[in-house]
Parts: C-alpha cells; sequence; structure tokens
C-alpha cells in the first residue's frame, strides 16, 4: 500500500512539473498582436535602434533600408503593435530590451496623452522646426505624414459609375429601394479598436450634423464593424463586401498596387485627413539614435520616401503628395489635417467615450456583431 501511495505521489509531482514546464513558454512567448522585424546593419553592428508601430512593417521598410544606407552600422528592430497596446506599453515599465525608441502611431490622441502626461523627450532640431506649426507640439510629438479617411469599393461588386464621390452620393446609395449594399458595408469598430475610435470621433466632429443621419443609415444597411482595416481589405478584395467607408489610403493603395480590384475614393465635400505622428519616450534606452531617426523622417529625403513607398501626404507642404492621390486631392473642396494639441484629448474623457459608443452602437444596432477580426 505504502509503495502503491509513493508511486502515486509521484506520479502527481510528474504531471505537475509536466504543467510547470507547458506553462512556462506559454508565458514567455511574444504577445500575438505583436509582429517583429529586424533589419541587420549592413557593416559590424554598432548601435541599435528600435521603433513601434501601428503602420505595417511594409509601409516603413523603405524609409529604414534608407536610414541603414545612411547610418549602416545601426540595427533597426520593428514592431508592429495595435496603437492602444503600443499606449499601454509606454505606459508601464520594462527591460531595456522591451523599451521603444521612438513610437509611430496613427492614434494621434493617445500619442498627445503621453505628451502631455510627461512620457515623452523633447526634441529641436532644424527639421522639426521646418514643419507646420499645426504638425508639432511642445517640440515633444511631430506629424510625419497625414493619412486620408477614404472610401473604398470592390469594382467588380460595385459600378464604378455608381460609386458615390462624396458623403451625398453615398448616403443616396445607402437609400436606394434595391439595398445594393444591405450586409455588404463596411466600418470600423470604435469599439475595440483605439485608431477606429480617433478617427470615428474625428470625423463626427468634421461632420457636425450629418454624422448622425449617415450613421444611421449603416445601421439600416447592418454595416459590419471590423477591428482590422487589414481584415476589412481582406474581405473587400475577396468581394464579401462591397464598400468600405473610414479607411485610411495607404492601406487600400498597398492592396490596389498588389492587383485588387478595389478603388480608392477620397471623399469630395470633406476629406479628413488623419497625422502620424512621432515621439521620444521619456526612458528611450537608445535616444540618440532615435533623434537621427526622427530627423530622417522629417528630413525632405524621408517625407519622399514616405509620399513614394508608404502613400503618406508629407508634413511638409514643399513635398509632393504620392502620385495616386494628386488627381484625386484636387477634386477635394475641404481637406482637413487634424492639428496636433490639447484639442485631441477631449474624446478621451471616459464619459465622452461611454457616451459616443453608447450612440454609435444604438446606431448600428443593439446587437451590432462584435468586430471580425482579433487584435493581431
Amino acid at each position: 500500500m505504502k509503495a502503491l501511495r509513493c508511486a502515486a505521489l509521484a506520479a502527481l509531482f510528474a504531471v505537475a512539473a509536466l504543467g510547470m514546464l507547458y506553462l512556462a513558454p506559454a508565458q514567455a512567448r511574444p504577445k500575438q498582436n505583436e509582429r517583429i522585424s529586424v533589419y541587420a546593419p549592413r557593416l559590424p553592428k554598432q548601435a541599435q535602434l528600435v521603433l513601434h508601430g501601428s503602420s505595417n512593417a511594409g509601409l516603413m521598410r523603405a524609409l529604414i533600408l534608407d536610414y541603414q544606407r545612411l547610418h549602416p552600422g545601426v540595427e533597426v528592430r520593428y514592431s508592429h503593435l495595435d496603437t492602444q497596446e503600443l499606449y499601454d506599453r509606454a505606459l508601464r515599465p520594462g527591460n531595456a530590451g522591451e523599451r521603444a525608441d521612438l513610437l509611430l502611431s496613427a492614434s494621434t490622441d493617445l500619442q498627445t496623452k503621453l505628451v502631455n502626461d510627461g512620457y515623452a523627450r523633447a526634441h529641436r532640431s532644424p527639421q522639426g522646426q521646418a514643419l507646420p506649426a499645426a504638425a508639432r507640439w511642445r517640440d515633444e510629438i511631430f506629424a510625419y505624414g497625414y493619412e486620408p479617411v477614404a472610401m473604398v469599393y470592390h469594382s467588380g461588386r460595385l459600378d464604378p459609375a455608381q460609386a458615390p464621390r462624396d458623403r451625398d452620393g453615398l448616403l443616396r446609395l445607402l437609400r436606394r429601394a434595391d439595398r445594393p449594399l444591405l450586409g455588404r458595408v463596411a466600418v470600423q469598430d470604435p469599439r475595440d479598436s483605439a485608431v477606429a475610435y480617433f478617427i470615428a470621433t474625428q470625423d463626427a466632429k468634421l461632420l457636425g450634423p450629418g454624422a448622425a443621419p449617415l450613421l444611421a443609415e449603416f445601421g439600416a444597411q447592418r454595416a459590419q464593424p471590423y477591428k482590422r482595416m487589414d481584415a476589412l481589405l481582406d474581405r473587400l478584395g475577396d468581394g464579401e463586401l462591397s464598400l468600405a467607408y473610414g479607411v485610411f489610403g495607404s492601406y487600400a493603395l498597398q492592396r490596389i498596387e498588389r492587383g485588387a480590384p478595389l478603388r480608392l475614393v477620397l471623399p469630395r465635400d470633406h476629406l479628413l485627413l488623419v497625422a502620424r505622428t512621432a515621439l521620444i519616450p521619456r526612458d528611450a534606452p537608445h535616444a540618440d539614435e532615435a533623434r537621427r531617426f526622427l530627423d530622417h523622417l522629417l528630413s525632405p529625403r524621408g517625407q519622399t520616401i514616405l509620399a513614394r513607398e508608404a502613400y503618406l501626404i508629407p508634413a511638409l507642404a514643399d513635398i509632393a503628395p504620392p502620385q495616386a492621390y494628386r488627381g484625386l486631392l484636387g477634386a477635394v473642396a475641404n481637406p482637413r489635417r487634424v492639428p496636433l494639441g490639447l484639442g485631441l484629448l477631449v474624446y478621451l474623457d471616459a464619459t465622452r467615450r461611454r457616451n459616443f459608443l453608447r450612440d454609435w452602437n444604438a446606431a448600428l444596432g443593439a446587437d451590432a456583431p462584435p468586430s471580425r477580426a482579433a487584435t493581431y
């Protein structure tokens, strides 16, 4: 009997040990919403630069490689994160290997909050001072390019001759008796995505009284909410959707360049231009390298690369916008660049956020489905 008890205890300890072995690697694995790209130096490694960004790596690759041409001994590590995770990581302490040297984000409100709360370093340079006043704030946050918030449609699912060119045209299409967009129109989900929330609040502010009727029509057409632009554009490119509203132009142009049957529309009535911003965190391990990269980002050379390769509208006024936008921008009546500053913190107020999301959810229906894709 004693031998049996000993054998049972030994078995239990073995199971427990195996459990610990199984759990430990799971805790050590990188989170699923992080994608890391490492760009090896061209010469023996002399320095390191860690970038945390919300752009997918493909949009930043050309700029990083150009920086390494000028600084061939620098290894660059780029972590692609969603904007909320990027912000959360900046708040919590971590070892040097987990901290970023530069934060690059399209959630301009969260970036501004980091600056306002003392989590950023000041950086003063000729490149920063050359930006328009609305593209920098307190010498701590800098707009390095602007994303047009666009409509995108599938040219095989929606006749280009009938595609909307502005929001009035979109409303007419949504209200057509034959309901061509029923269940086939997509929007970003502000409940689950920080950047989607920022875009939605800024769009509502821009449209004023026109925001509520448009949102109500999305609800009537059973619009599909998505957390990630990539997932939304996958479904649109596959023809499962016909039209998407509130998408960054750069993501759509990436797909179009690869042959997706998509068409981009920059709304002619009002065009929201959201800043992609950069800041150096207070505890950046390689702050000097971050300063050099930031200056490259803001230089005419860097701005030209971002326009050509990342489809961003440059922050510098004398650099031409991407070729794909030029004809479309000429037809836009009111391009609106979101200015940096304390005004961006308004919708981060807990009460305002709760009220905004309550109204959004009510318009799309109390049973609006959850986001169609999880975080990375």
